[in-house]
């Protein structure tokens, strides 16, 4: 092979690698920002002038503690959630002050207080996980099954892969 022609080679070859990693960050980059992210938490969770809109985080953990379906403590919740104990004790402060959980003392140890939906966040999650799978069933009517089983594989080894990159890398440890 010529010089060039090995040369060019290698290039495109260099090229097809950077390209998935480039349009993956760009596509990253879309859903979480701009107008189509804050769309998307109006249409999933409400809108923002809504008494009844849930943040995006407080959303999960009423979703984590219906799903729980009985009370868990604040450190199950964190975890659960990915999340520190202080950020799950605000996030369900927020849904204690909205009446969508409340907070009861643990039967087995009378110092811990266990967190738990109520009726009224049941159904509120109920409600939102009909707009989440109403809106993702449009969303993907563009995918036939095949892609949506593809797409979800992916996503799932993705999430994994974040998960092994921020658990194997300090931010303490790196310069500015």
């Amino acid at each position: 092979m010529s010089d060039a022609r090995h040369t060019t080679s290698v290039a495109s070859s260099a090229t097809a690698k950077i390209l998935p990693r480039r349009r993956i960050g760009r596509s990253w980059r879309e859903i979480r920002r701009g107008a189509a992210a804050a769309r998307i938490k109006d249409l999933f969770y409400g809108a923002t002038a809504d008494a009844e809109a849930l943040d995006m985080a407080i959303a999960d953990a009423l979703s984590v503690l219906a799903q729980q379906g009985a009370p868990m403590r604040m450190g199950e919740m964190a975890d659960a959630l990915r999340i520190t104990p202080a950020t799950a004790t605000r996030a369900v402060t927020c849904l204690t002050d909205k009446g969508l959980a409340e907070r009861v003392k643990a039967t087995d140890d009378q110092r811990s207080i266990l967190v738990t939906v109520t009726p009224l966040g049941l159904d509120r999650y109920a409600s939102i996980s009909e707009r989440v799978a109403t809106g993702l069933d449009e969303i993907l009517s563009e995918f036939d099954e095949q892609e949506k089983e593809q797409l979800a594989d992916l996503l799932e080894r993705f999430v994994k892969s974040v998960d092994r990159y921020v658990a194997t890398n300090d931010v303490s440890n790196e310069s500015n």
